[in-house]
């Protein structure tokens, strides 16, 4: 019969070369989710630097594409093997909902669990020694032990080399929970779009509203657009610079070197042109909090007495 097979573990548990032992010369589709991390990466473009607040974002797209190359390929009548980290229930669980729609498989899950001396040795291999404490302490806190309840078949753990099947009594509540955390995440990432797209669509509109420009030298204000702003020589965003980073915030009248843009990058108070708010004058302050607010800090309306 069919079959989806899945090899599991922490970094340097031994999943490559358990599938390249026991898969490589069958007549199989294997697939790699760092390949799909990668690739989410990439079209991202982070490349290898991914900032933190874009990797869940990153993983979550890996993820998506890997599964639909699994649905596509199980459609086709393929055997399956994937290497996957698969430390949650609840991301075992999406991925086991959507292949057992697409066809009637037999789905299997080999986890990764080294013993110190093989687990040492492998870490070694890739230049990093002395990491197994870390790595096993990650792997107690954070792997879920998979459970038939999540719809799998068989459940082998591989403790080097050896093979055991190890299926525990089925725990139905597992399913719960991670449905839950998966409606959750669903939610908060249906909410982080429709805040991404407000702002978007904010920071569209002002490249056409007017809005108050504050010259920081001088103290002067105008409730204009951003092409009048230009065309009267202001040094302001969208046409100069970026909401909500630092920048000169200058009318046409004043100089780039009374800017607090320009105390940060030409002092060396600090070691890096970083904005440290406990050096700053009153005055600088309210510049930076109204620079970090942007554009929403710009669109006073009841100041503008045009409520």
């Amino acid at each position: 019969m069919q079959k989806v097979i899945f090899v599991m573990g922490a970094t340097a548990a031994g999943k490559t070369h358990f599938i390249n032992t026991h898969y490589s010369d069958l007549d199989v589709d294997i697939l790699n989710v760092y390949d799909y991390q990668q690739r989410a990466y990439d079209e991202a473009g982070f490349g290898e630097a991914v900032p933190v607040h874009a990797q869940f974002r990153c993983l979550m797209n890996a993820n998506n594409m890997l599964l639909a190359d699994i649905v596509e390929k199980v459609r086709q009548g393929r055997n399956v093997v994937v290497e996957q980290t698969f430390f949650k229930a609840k991301r075992r669980i999406a991925y086991i909902d959507e292949i057992r729609k697409a066809a009637d498989v037999i789905i299997e899950i080999y986890v990764m669990c080294p013993g110190d001396d093989l687990w040492e040795s492998n870490l070694k291999k890739r230049e990093m020694d002395g990491m197994i404490q870390r790595y096993k302490e990650q792997a107690a806190h954070d792997i879920e032990f998979p459970n038939p309840a999540e719809g799998i078949d068989r459940i082998y753990k591989v403790t080097d080399g050896e093979i055991c099947l190890q299926m525990e009594p089925s725990r139905p509540e597992i399913l719960d929970k991670a449905r839950k955390e998966l409606a959750g995440e669903a939610e908060r990432i249906r909410c982080e779009d429709d805040e991404s797209r407000k702002r978007k669509e904010l920071l569209e509109s002002m490249n056409t509203r007017p809005f108050w420009h504050y010259c920081e030298v001088c103290g002067k204000k105008e409730f204009i657009t951003a092409e009048e702003a230009f065309n009267s020589g202001w040094d302001y965003p969208p046409q100069m610079g970026y909401f909500g980073l630092l920048g000169p915030r200058t009318c046409g009248g004043c100089l780039l070197k009374d800017t607090l843009y320009w105390r940060v990058n030409t002092e060396k108070k600090v070691p890096l042109p970083i904005v440290v708010e406990g050096i700053l004058t009153p005055e600088e302050l309210v510049t930076w909090k109204r620079i970090k607010g942007e554009p929403e800090s710009l669109l006073d309306v009841e100041e503008n007495g045009a409520g």
